[in-house]
């Protein structure tokens, strides 16, 4: 059987290629929130003062001049796991050190509730990611303390609908969940399947950075096949109050 990655004990061997060394802008943001949701970045731009960050790598990156600058919400994201590590990779070389994850999610428990709230305590790594950067092993986890406070917001924020923390399926093949997936998954009492969560989870815990992420559930996964909520009176509504909670969770005095 072969292993993954190719070569064994790969996460402890130096990379050829470095990081970006500058030179940065002075005063980078501390904080970041990966947006995935293109039209909640485009509102957010629309509705308050926001200022851009220079960079020249991907990704679109506003400073948020509510939180005088400290925190920046990133849009313009390539999905999946490289995508999601590349940010964490650029935006902390250039000093951000907490990183907060916010998207969709696909549910797998039949008893979630559509548009509800999960916060990821943990990510299956069924991507290719964290495997470069970690040993082999069948979890990447978050931030203890990030986790709890952006925990703690998305309760104080999510009115009726239910929020729940537990594991997070990351893969990189969305048009490949399989029917056996999700029954081993469910069985396991894994809430969600994502495409970022156990890269950013990694790529943090190497480098020495806070992580953690959130979801709205906007689809079902089911033995039968698969169902979408996107059009839900709720999902919007929802995601807007994430993205408030993350930044509460990320400016904890405010």
């Amino acid at each position: 059987m072969t292993s993954y990655p190719m070569t064994e004990g790969k996460h402890r061997s130096d990379s050829l290629v470095p990081l970006p060394v500058g030179p940065f802008p002075a005063d980078p943001p501390r904080a970041a929130i990966l947006c995935y949701p293109r039209w909640l970045l485009r509102e957010v731009l629309d509705s308050e003062p926001t200022c851009p960050y220079p960079w020249a790598y991907r990704g679109d990156v506003h400073r948020l001049d509510a939180t005088d600058g400290q925190v920046a919400l990133v849009g313009g994201i390539g999905v999946g796991a490289p995508a999601a590590a590349m940010l964490v990779e650029e935006l902390g070389a250039h000093g951000v050190r907490q990183f907060i994850v916010i998207g969709m999610a696909g549910a797998l428990q039949s008893d979630q509730e559509p548009c509800g709230f999960v916060v990821g305590d943990r990510a299956l790594r069924d991507e290719g990611v964290s495997h470069h950067y970690l040993p082999p092993g069948r979890y990447s986890g978050p931030s203890a303390d990030l986790t709890a406070r952006l925990t703690h917001e998305v309760r104080a924020t999510s009115g009726t609908a239910s929020v729940r923390v537990g594991t997070t399926w990351t893969t990189d093949a969305p048009y490949r969940e399989t029917a056996e997936e999700v029954r081993s998954y469910r069985a396991e009492g894994i809430l969600t399947v994502e495409m970022e969560a156990a890269a950013a989870f990694a790529v943090a815990e190497v480098r020495g950075y806070e992580a953690a992420a959130g979801f709205v559930v906007s689809d079902l996964l089911t033995d039968d096949g698969w169902a979408g909520y996107f059009d839900a009176r709720d999902l919007r509504p929802n995601l807007r109050a994430l993205l408030a909670a993350a930044r509460h969770a990320l400016t904890p005095s405010s």
